[in-house]
């Protein structure tokens, strides 16, 4: 009917031509999840689809839209056919309608490896998601300090994963150096405000608050900020296909 195009990726090792066929709709939204992941494998993502396009995902059965905010952004954990880099980095548009603190209580001691969010809420939001998009995703690294009050760096391997302050703004205000580097998405100046229920939000980053050891970083109306680790934010995950 028209909405749909099959095409196919090529391959040739020692002689040998390897065929990958995939299906792109019309739109992001109106390809699959292994299709996408496939036109990601193979490097082609950029000749499809833009940063800022769209394709809604389900966390508990309730649905959100996510956004491609880079190419080739974030390095797998693993190497998938010779690629080191990710295809697509996604982002959820606004927050989960529920908040989350980052700990229990105020202190970044165990940096985001150790944070709750990272080993508790992560962990269940991935569960949660639907069987298609799970399965497609990748493990990647993300580079964070180690927080309580340390510029050290750490590297965990992640399928869904909070941004950095330098991820989302390009500078470090209230995080240590060396936490990745800023998305395209917000490289072309589009908007940090995020909602909750419909109205903006202060959002969670995974970088720890430097020079303290009882926040991490976030993002609020007037741009970078931080809170302590108990206080209960908005959530807007990232991840790779």
């Amino acid at each position: 009917d028209g909405s749909q195009k099959t095409r196919v990726y090529t391959l040739e090792v020692i002689g040998i031509v390897y065929v990958y066929p995939f299906v792109v709709g019309a739109t992001l939204e109106a390809t699959s999840w292994d299709n996408i992941a496939a036109v990601s494998k193979f490097g082609q993502a950029p000749n499809y689809w833009k940063v800022g396009d769209k394709k809604n995902i389900t966390v508990n059965g309730v649905t959100y839209a996510a956004q491609i905010i880079g190419f080739d952004h974030d390095t797998l954990t693993t190497a998938d056919g010779g690629r080191t880099k990710a295809g697509i980095t996604f982002q959820l548009v606004d927050c989960l309608k529920t908040t989350y603190s980052m700990n229990g209580s105020n202190t970044n001691v165990n940096g985001w490896r150790g944070s709750t969010m990272r080993t508790s809420t992560m962990a269940t939001l991935l569960n949660q998601l639907s069987s298609d998009l799970k399965s497609v995703l990748k493990f990647v690294n993300k580079v964070t300090s180690k927080g309580n009050n340390q510029s050290g760096l750490e590297t965990t391997s992640d399928k869904l994963f909070l941004l950095s302050e330098i991820e989302v703004f390009g500078a470090t205000q209230y995080s240590y150096a060396g936490e990745g580097k800023q998305y395209e998405y917000y490289t072309a100046g589009n908007s940090t405000i995020k909602k909750v229920n419909g109205s903006a939000h202060n959002w969670w980053e995974r970088s720890p608050r430097s020079g303290v050891t009882d926040g991490f970083c976030s993002v609020d109306a007037n741009g970078a900020g931080a809170n302590g680790a108990s206080n209960s934010n908005g959530v807007s995950f990232g991840f790779c296909v």
